[in-house]
Parts: structure tokens; sequence; C-alpha cells
């Protein structure tokens, strides 16, 4: 893993009457908007750091923790939540999930308007429950053993089909399952390692709302305020 410059706070947070650990890096100033990470059962400690540090260079808060696919909505739900109680709303947020977390992002992405989420190396990428509603990029390796090329044109298929919102698919020639870590850290896996979190960036910033500053939210009042009718 990469070296930690933040040490994310530790919590939990009641999911279907269970204690569940979050990881949340909260940043000061007005932050670019807040990110909500999905890892995989065991996993929290192993990638949540690292990819929150990398969110906090790019100026996004982040609150992570584990899913199954079973219990995506429901943890889903609780952290927008927690987002809610730091001030955000859903044109603030972004998503991104890794593997399970991926197709639980993907999913949300079906279900509910964000501003923007990104899925790496999600499970069952072939099947989608419905046309999206939030900005979807994703992310996969193709030597993923749980990914193959069909499976990721009839992904793209169906998006295209049936869904009016703008999503793109990029597979990584040589990455496996983990290219969102350093390990896989040989040419090509370094490679769209550097991409996919190049593009993940560059995909939320572009979509998400940053909080907006003093000033902005002066102006905001001064002109509800002259508009007609408004006391």
């Amino acid at each position: 893993m990469a070296d930690v410059l933040i040490d994310p706070i530790r919590s939990t947070v009641g999911i279907d009457s269970v204690e569940r650990t979050t990881l949340e890096v909260p940043l000061g100033g007005i932050p670019g908007g807040t990110v909500v990470v999905l890892c995989e059962p065991g996993t929290l400690e192993c990638y949540g750091p690292e990819v929150m540090n990398r969110l906090a260079e790019h100026g996004f808060e982040s609150l992570a923790a584990e899913t199954t696919l079973a219990g995506g909505p429901a943890v889903v739900s609780a952290l927008l939540r927690r987002a809610a109680e730091r001030g955000w709303s859903p044109e603030q947020v972004g998503m991104v999930g890794l593997g399970i977390g991926g197709r639980v992002v993907l999913d949300a992405a079906t279900q509910m308007e964000f501003g923007a989420a990104v899925s790496m190396s999600a499970t069952e990428p072939g099947t989608v429950p419905g046309p999206l509603a939030t900005p979807w990029l994703g992310l996969f390796g193709r030597d993923d053993p749980g990914v193959c090329p069909r499976s990721l044109a009839a992904l793209s298929s169906a998006l295209n089909d049936d869904s009016n919102t703008f999503s793109q698919i990029v597979s990584y020639a040589g990455a496996g399952r983990h290219f969102y870590s350093h390990g896989d850290d040989d040419g090509r896996g370094y490679a769209a390692w550097y991409d996919g979190w190049q593009r993940t960036t560059e995909w939320l910033a572009a979509r998400v709302a940053p909080r907006l500053t003093p000033l902005a939210l002066q102006w905001r009042a001064r002109n509800r305020a002259e508009e007609p009718g408004i006391r």
C-alpha cells in the first residue's frame, strides 16, 4: 500500500441492527465533494486508507465501509445518511466501489441520482437491474477471471440501449482483478493502476458538485432576497 498521509477516523454505524466499522476522512476548507467508498468484506483496512488518501489529494472527503451484495442497499443508505449529517446533498456525493463494492455502486447508480459513480472490478458485470440514473464509470482488468469480454459487451449494450445517462467502460490488457492497488505492480498492472485512478478522479471532479464557499452562499442569499415576492 502507498504511504498513508491521513489516518482515517474509525467509528461505527448501525446497519440492520448491527454496528459496522466505518472509516472517515474529513477535510478542512472547502472540499470538492464527498465520496462513499465501498470495499469487499475483509478488505476495509487493506484498501480503504489508500483509496481515501488518494481522494483527499484531489480535494474529496470520504466515508468507507465494507459491503456484501445482499447488504449493499442498507450500507449505501447508512453512509448516505452519514454524509447528509455532514451537510452533503446528493449532487455533492460520489461513490467508488471495489470488487463486490463495485457491483453495489453500479446497482445504486441505477436506483438513485447522485453526483457520479465509479466501479472497479465489479463482480457480475454482465447484468444491470435497470437504466442508469447517475453517470457511471466501469474499470476492469482483462485478466480478471470473473470478467470476460462477452459480459462487458453485454453490459455496454444494456446501458447504451436503456440509459439516457452517460456511462463508460474501460478494460486494461494484462491487468488482473486487483489492478486498483499496488498488488499488480508489473508494467501493465502499474499502468492500469495509474490510468484507472486518473480516470476516477477526473470523473468525480467533472460531476460531483463542490461545497459552496461563504462568498457563493452570500451571493445566493442576496439574489434570492432581490427576487420579486421573496422577503
